[in-house]
């Protein structure tokens, strides 16, 4: 009897040997062909991706763009500077993936680039940004009107000097677009190159004029920006009306600053890249927190002041 237990005992282990080695053997050749099949990944996960930026936009592209790269350790992410006229004809000649700029593309333009990608592009507003209008702390005006800048842009011997960032950059497209100004063919334009050559010129010229973007000046707590202001100054600009508006978040929102415009990204790329994905993170509510630690007008969170009515208790 106790050879016969033996025996069914000695079956039973081999039996349960034989099953569980099998087993293994079955795990080692999942695991091996999981090492080699690749795991799938999105493409808005990894790689590499250039933003090319209006100069006056790049405070927040770059600002957008480190905290992605943050959520995605595996995307690598270069801004190139472009002024907006040659940066949009680039754009729609489908030479740039990703674009910031202050205006989207004519419907001629967007043509041109779907015969020429056979993609038809997206543009999100993000932002609202303005031109701005600065002169040096010991200029002793505080704002200038529409009609002044009007009388004195383009002339050749204005009574008040001003100075843009670049010719067809976002800020002149932004200045003559709302003045309705055309600017005479054989025009000199004066241009200091960038917006830190601008703050240096009216530092030295209190009759001078500078116009550059507000993303330029708008983060108070950077110590350069802090620096920037100890000698520089933002005018408010007085209206047709006779109002007088500074370059605020509440002026922007609502339009009443005269030279007020949106922030758009283009993007010409074929599936859901690291293009889309930045776009997106720069609408979800953490880019546009982003977007307000800047001190620029956010496109889709608005402050929201909620007044309540308690009625006294009885």
């Amino acid at each position: 009897m106790i050879k016969k237990i033996s025996l069914l005992a000695f079956a039973t282990f081999v039996a349960f040997s034989s099953v569980n080695c099998k087993d293994k053997e079955a795990k080692t050749e999942l695991e091996k062909q999981a090492n080699k099949t690749p795991v799938k990944r999105a493409l808005h996960e990894y790689g590499n991706l250039t933003i090319t930026v209006d100069p006056s936009f790049k405070n927040l592209a770059k600002s957008l763009a480190e905290m992605y790269m943050v959520d995605y350790p595996d995307v690598k992410i270069d801004i190139k500077e472009e002024i907006e006229e040659k940066a949009i004809k680039d754009f729609y000649e489908g030479k740039i993936p990703l674009l910031f700029v202050g205006k989207p593309l004519t419907k001629a333009q967007q043509q041109h680039l779907f015969e020429k990608t056979k993609i038809n592009y997206v543009s999100s507003v993000i932002a609202l940004d303005a031109a701005i209008f600065i002169t040096s702390v010991d200029n002793p005006i505080d704002s200038i009107s529409q009609k002044e800048i009007k009388e004195n842009l383009y002339q050749a011997n204005p009574k008040t000097t001003f100075v843009f960032d670049h010719p067809n950059s976002a800020n002149f497209n932004t200045i003559n677009e709302k003045l309705k100004l055309t600017v005479p063919k054989g025009t000199n334009v004066t241009a200091m190159g960038d917006a830190d050559k601008v703050i240096d010129f009216v530092k030295k010229d209190p009759k001078a004029i500078g116009i550059i973007g507000l993303n330029v000046l708008s983060d108070k707590g950077n110590p350069k920006i802090i620096e920037y202001l100890k000698h520089v100054k933002i005018l408010s600009i007085v209206d047709n009306k006779g109002k007088v508006f500074e370059p605020s978040n509440y002026n922007l929102r609502y339009g009443y600053y005269p030279f007020y415009r949106q922030i758009y990204v283009l993007k010409n790329e074929v599936g859901f890249g690291i293009g889309a994905g930045y776009t997106r993170f720069a609408g979800s509510q953490r880019g546009q927190k982003i977007v307000t630690r800047e001190n620029l007008q956010p496109y889709f969170i608005f402050k929201r002041d909620v007044q309540l009515n308690i009625a006294p208790l009885q």
